[in-house]
């Protein structure tokens, strides 16, 4: 459990600050947006590096990817560092006007995020996420937490579990690899247990849960277009803890909001392009606006 700052007062007004998605690029517009608003809590749901390049190549190589093939195979060990170096060290501009917002700024790890240890091979473990985090006073990346500040509670859960182009008869329609489903019950369950107020906890995710309109592919040049890509654990967690807001991204396409039992699930948009949203929560009440700039 993280405890970031500690009011006597019951209930607590604040403004919070919420983008996702930035791939590498903070728009001028969003900054001085996000200067003006002067939040007092922003979070960040992920995916702050460049992908672009590895997403393109992914797209037109789909079907060679499906067949144990990694973009690696196909581009050469040399040309894949190069890339991966300039992904990662791409966080580093938007880390800069986020330190600038002079607000506690909480970071989740999205898809497109490079981590020191993953970045261990290639000897790029200072261009990890996590490792230029610490260079910042106010950014704080979390991963599996809990966090206190003042009355509002956030339980984080960053990363990403993966989709695939087909379900089985098994399963009730989700399309995510159940690689790591326990593990997210299991930590999910774990960070639950300490919320004390639903109507003033935040459910801070990257992706967005299962079966809703956030989750529906509308991009015609993926290979997933039409489909429901969202995380059916996230969905389930929504619905038996009934936080006050899930905080998501993920789906670029998809800026919005709809209501999970008594939970807003709120998406930020594409904060590469200028999106994101403005949540209040005062007396136990939660209302979110959404720009697009």
């Amino acid at each position: 459990m993280l405890t970031i700052k500690d009011s006597t007062d019951k209930y607590t007004s604040m403004k919070i600050l919420c983008i996702s998605d930035f791939h590498g690029k903070f728009p001028n517009k969003l900054y001085s947006f996000a200067k003006e608003e002067k939040p007092d809590l922003v979070l960040v749901a992920g995916d702050l590096s460049e992908s672009d390049t590895f997403r393109k190549l992914q797209f037109e190589n789909w079907d060679r990817l499906k067949k144990e093939m990694t973009i690696e195979d196909l581009i050469g060990k040399r040309k894949y560092k190069k890339i991966l170096r300039s992904s990662a060290e791409s966080v580093i501009n938007i880390f800069k006007r986020l330190e600038k917002l002079n607000a506690p700024v909480i970071v989740i790890i999205g898809n497109a995020d490079h981590v020191s240890e993953s970045l261990r091979a290639y000897n790029l473990q200072k261009s990890g996420i996590d490792y230029l985090a610490q260079t910042f006073e106010n950014i704080i990346l979390v991963d599996r937490s809990f966090i206190e500040i003042d009355n509002l509670a956030i339980v984080a859960h960053g990363g990403y579990r993966g989709v695939k182009s087909r379900k089985s008869h098994k399963e009730d329609g989700s399309l995510k690899y159940a690689a790591h489903r326990k593990q997210y019950e299991k930590e999910l369950e774990s960070l639950f247990k300490n919320m004390k107020d639903r109507a003033q906890t935040i459910f801070l995710t990257h992706d967005v849960p299962f079966n809703t309109d956030m989750d529906l592919v509308n991009l015609k040049s993926s290979p997933m277009n039409r489909k429901h890509v969202g995380d059916d654990i996230y969905r389930a967690s929504i619905e038996k803890y009934r936080p006050a807001i899930n905080i998501c991204g993920h789906m670029h396409e998809n800026q919005g909001k709809e209501m999970l039992k008594d939970t807003i699930v709120a998406n930020c948009g594409y904060g590469h392009d200028g999106e994101c949203c403005i949540v209040k929560m005062k007396d136990r009440k939660t209302a979110v606006k959404f720009y697009k700039l």
